[in-house]
Order: structure tokens, then sequence, then C-alpha cells
């Protein structure tokens, strides 16, 4: 990657950067996939914040398996051993609902939930946690998911990395939140070529 990031996120300094500021810029929103990254750079120019998003959501929902678990296995636990490990924007957002600092029980609980859901699914559990108020909402959801049928939980795992990197493009460009009522719920399919996990 050559140069650095500006230090301020725009559409517009996105737009003219060079590909190597414009992929750095982008590290901010994915979470640990340089690859991801670059292909957006390489995608521009967008008009605007909006545009990006869409073509975050097609780009990820789309993927083909093989990239749509390296993306998944790019994101952290919930409540890892190491949160230093974590990048700064997932530190803040497990941060907010208390999950760097969970009394004895509720991390035994955790680790518990983080090895079921990795057994059966192959990857992290990925939750959008802006999307909740408190910690039992993500526990409830949690355990529901370990269960989901795998080629349905690897869409919605999508889905919610998609709503991550919304929200984050949404506080980097200083767009207001979207009421929970207008925001796309539905996943309507795992990727094309059926291989679903």
């Amino acid at each position: 990657m050559q140069g650095t990031a500006p230090l301020a996120f725009s559409i517009t300094a996105l737009n003219r950067a060079t590909d190597g500021q414009a992929t750095a810029m982008m590290d901010r929103i994915v979470e640990r996939s340089a690859w991801l990254a670059r292909r957006a750079a390489e995608a521009r120019p967008f008009r605007n914040a909006d545009e990006l998003a869409t073509w975050l959501d097609s780009e990820v929902r789309s993927l083909p398996r093989d990239e749509a678990l390296q993306l998944l296995c790019a994101h952290p636990e919930l409540s890892p051993p190491d949160p230093s490990a974590m990048t700064f924007a997932s530190q803040d957002e497990q941060g907010r609902l208390a999950l760097l600092d969970l009394d004895a029980l509720t991390s035994a609980e955790m680790t518990d939930l983080n090895r079921q859901y990795s057994r059966r699914h192959g990857y992290p559990f990925i939750v959008a946690l802006h999307e909740h108020d408190d910690l039992k909402s993500v526990i409830a959801q949690f355990k529901r998911r370990i269960a989901a049928d795998p080629t349905e939980e690897l869409a919605h795992a999508l889905g919610q990395v998609v709503s991550v990197m919304k929200a984050r493009l949404r506080r980097l460009t200083g767009v207001a939140q979207p009421s929970r009522d207008t925001e796309p719920k539905a996943i309507a399919s795992a990727n094309s070529d059926g291989g679903s996990s």
C-alpha cells in the first residue's frame, strides 16, 4: 500500500486520492481485508456516500464462497482474549456494550458461545453491534444463530458485515444514522455459486 490515508474521510477525498491512499482510507471501513479495500479504490469515483454504501452491499453479498469466508474470518470474535489486537473500530464497537470488560461468568459464557458458533459455521460470530442497545440482545441473537441453517447463516453473517461497513461509513462521513425501521433487514440469498456454508 503506497501513501497514507488523509486524516479526514470524505467521498471527495477518496475520489481524489491515489490508489494506495484510497485503499488505506477504505481500511477504516472494511475489517482487515485489504483486497476488498483495493477493489473499492478501483471502483471509484463514487458520487456520494450512498453510492459507496450500495457498492459495498452489492460486492459483499455477491462474493464467491472462498472470499466470503476470507472476509468473515478477518473479523474478531466477541470479547476476544486480546482486545488490543482488534482494529480501533472494532474496539470502539465492542467497547460500547462493555464486551471488553465482562465479568468472569459472562466472559466464560461468551467464550463458550464463540467456540460453539465457530465449530458449527467455520468463522467468527459477526453481529452489527450498532443495531443493539444492550448485551442481553446480542447474546440472545448469538444463541439463535448458532443453531441456524449454515447456508442461511452465511448470508446473514455477510449482511451483518454490510451493516457494520455502512455504519462505519456513516460515522466517517457524518451521515445520519437511519432509523431501525428503515434499515434493510432481509437477506435475499447466499452466494451465487450455491456453496454457502
